[in-house]
């Protein structure tokens, strides 16, 4: 693009070309292009100024690929002789959702105004709540999904949008125990994450000492074992009584490495410790290696958290491990986790997804999980254009909504850096008859 920019720029003959082969410049999502694209544009129609753009100065949440949001808002200075035509009538969403977002809307600094209706006047007011802890806000959210699902709502109608991928793995792992499928956009699922697999693997080896899969992925974090070595190892092991000695190779240059995992396993295998005693131990011992492998160790280090948190509400090993698997479970141990879905009988799956890839998309009802003031709005959003977008992303989250919007937010949450528990700002200057507020 910054070829074409700058031949249109410097050679007027290439431009004048460009000109007269197009006579007529359209341009969709206006909103998200970036400066050298407004440069190409205007050039191409700087000779005949027969130029339209579509766009939603509201939708614009791309400043982060490179999107200016002046572009949209500047064109009648670069066209003073444009027309503005506001396309208000919404074919999406009911009246009730429309007020709530055109409130949302109203609150910002700078953009076109306008008013969006609709003749849907189905009477369902968007909801916001506040439960006690992250786990009932997911346990809340997914009642009322199974409530959707039994009314006759496909599960392919069922969306959960979030600001940051993390804040839904509290909703996955309770989809997960419920056997409810459903697909990840724009991050991993909770259970695929890297740190949580190595979580799970070691605590396998509690369990299983002759586990072949689990013993490979956590061997790799030791120096100087590869797969041939680590093969050996695994077979020394199972000719071994001891399955967490490593005698056998104290001559080798990783031996202390090998037997500090050894200790650990061997320690945190002990029948009187409880599930949650055990993954302790795990996390103290796998604290460091993460550290040293990944720069974002302390976000990587909530997650193990909430697998710690998660696990203080499991008395089975056997289940944890089923409800976090390192392989897809297997219907054998469906007896305690029978989907309450039956997958051939229902279309599609629930969706999990980041409001960056939920734009253009829509669902019957939207859920929007972690609805507090440095969660959604980010406590990264330190300017008032930074603020300004967060406004605009919290928009098109709702406003992917057709029938029913759900807002929820825990009392509280912290992270290693923060503590939040006030409500997003966005809700509290709302006028408070566009939603209903439910406490508990």
């Amino acid at each position: 693009m910054e070829v074409l920019r700058d031949a249109l720029r410097d050679n007027p003959s290439f431009r004048q070309i460009m000109q007269k082969r197009y006579s007529y410049v359209m341009v969709d999502e206006f909103q998200d292009t970036n400066v050298v694209q407004k440069d190409i544009v205007d050039f191409i129609a700087a000779g005949h100024r027969r130029i339209m753009v579509v766009g939603d100065d509201a939708q614009s949440i791309y400043a982060f690929r490179g999107a200016n949001y002046e572009n949209i808002l500047r064109f009648p200075e670069t066209y003073p002789e444009c027309a503005v035509i506001r396309i208000e009538e919404n074919y999406r969403s009911n009246q009730k959702i429309l007020d709530f977002t055109n409130e949302v809307i109203d609150h910002a600094r700078i953009g076109y105004k306008k008013r969006l209706f609709t003749k849907n006047d189905r009477d369902v007011i968007p909801v916001v709540r506040r439960l006690m802890s992250e786990e009932d806000e997911a346990i809340f959210i997914v009642d009322r999904m199974m409530e959707l699902i039994e009314a006759g709502v496909p599960l392919s109608e069922l969306a959960v949008l979030n600001r940051a991928d993390w804040h839904n793995r509290y909703i996955q792992t309770e989809l997960n125990k419920r056997g409810i499928p459903y697909v990840v956009v724009g991050g991993f699922k909770f259970n695929e994450r890297m740190h949580i697999k190595d979580m799970i693997a070691y605590l396998r080896l509690t369990y299983n000492p002759s586990d072949a899969v689990a013993w490979h992925r956590v061997l790799k974090y030791i120096g100087g074992v590869g797969k041939v070595t680590a093969s050996g190892v695994i077979d020394t092991l199972r000719n071994s009584e001891n399955m967490f000695s490593f005698e056998a190779f104290s001559q080798r240059k990783f031996y202390n490495d090998l037997r500090q995992l050894g200790m650990m396993l061997a320690q945190a295998s002990q029948p009187e410790h409880t599930l949650t005693q055990k993954i302790e131990l795990i996390r103290e011992y796998y604290a460091p290696i993460l550290k040293t492998r990944e720069e974002d160790y302390l976000n990587r280090m909530m997650d193990v958290d909430v697998l710690l948190d998660l696990s203080r509400k499991y008395k089975d090993l056997d289940r944890f491990l089923s409800d976090f698997a390192l392989d897809p479970p297997s219907r054998r141990v469906a007896d305690q986790s029978t989907p309450l879905i039956d997958e051939g009988e229902e279309k599609g799956k629930i969706t999990l997804s980041t409001v960056h890839s939920a734009k253009g998309l829509e669902w019957y009802a939207v859920f929007i999980p972690h609805a507090l003031d440095g969660m959604f709005p980010s406590n990264r959003a330190l300017t008032l254009e930074d603020m300004e977008e967060e406004r605009r992303l919290f928009y098109v989250a709702c406003s992917r909504a057709k029938e029913e919007l759900y807002i929820t937010f825990p009392r509280y949450l912290y992270s290693y850096d923060a503590f939040f528990h006030l409500p997003a700002r966005f809700l509290l200057e709302m006028d408070k008859e566009k939603f209903t507020f439910i406490d508990g």
